[in-house]
């Protein structure tokens, strides 16, 4: 996925910590992946997010990164479980 802000490109990559136990969105600002900005990371275990920055990034990229997680990360499974309450 990639988002575009005053003239660059950012790219984040979804993937899965079995280390950790969780999923995390990585956000560059370079085609090789090689500059991490930041990462959110959802934990299976808490059912909670957090957010790390790495570089300093753009407000209006962070809010992209955190629109993103919150749609993808979570299991959606566990997310309509926690709506019944």
């Amino acid at each position: 996925m990639i988002f575009e802000h005053d003239n660059r490109a950012y790219s984040g990559v979804i993937g899965s910590d079995v280390i950790r136990d969780g999923m995390y969105l990585e956000v560059t600002d370079d085609p090789d992946a090689l500059n991490v900005l930041l990462e959110i990371f959802y934990s299976d275990i808490t059912s909670e997010m957090t957010l790390s920055l790495y570089q300093p990034t753009p407000l209006p990229v962070v809010e992209w990164a955190i629109g993103v997680a919150k749609e993808r990360l979570p299991p959606v499974a566990s997310a309509g479980l926690r709506n019944r309450k």
